[in-house]
């Protein structure tokens, strides 16, 4: 069996292993699912951010959220784009910013 070695990143931008605290909303069709919900990241990049909730959310749910970035919070809003449970009511969701977050990175 071959593997191949040429795989290219397909990101744009890469990922920094950061942890902040988040708070969040999601939505499906528009309409609240929750009340805010609290979770922390696992990576961020300027596009898109990896987080650790503990609810079930859809893919194509909207998100509301909240960073607390160091001494800052870093509001902003983006699509699931991929979820999977790792646990018991544990979710990673991998989050699709509808606008670039460079602060984010810049103040990892």
């Amino acid at each position: 069996m071959q593997v191949k070695e040429d795989i290219q990143e397909k990101r744009g931008y890469p990922r920094v292993k950061k942890l902040f605290l988040i708070s969040y909303i999601n939505k499906e069709e528009g309409r609240q699912i929750s009340p805010v919900s609290m979770g922390r990241t696992l990576d961020v990049s300027p596009s898109g951010i990896r987080v650790e909730v503990f609810q079930r959310i859809g893919i194509n749910s909207q998100m509301e959220l909240d960073i607390a970035c160091n001494d800052e919070t870093v509001s902003a809003d983006g699509m699931v784009v991929h979820s999977s449970k790792i646990g018991n009511e544990v979710f990673v969701l991998g989050i699709k910013f509808n606008k670039m977050q460079h602060q984010l990175v810049e103040k990892s």
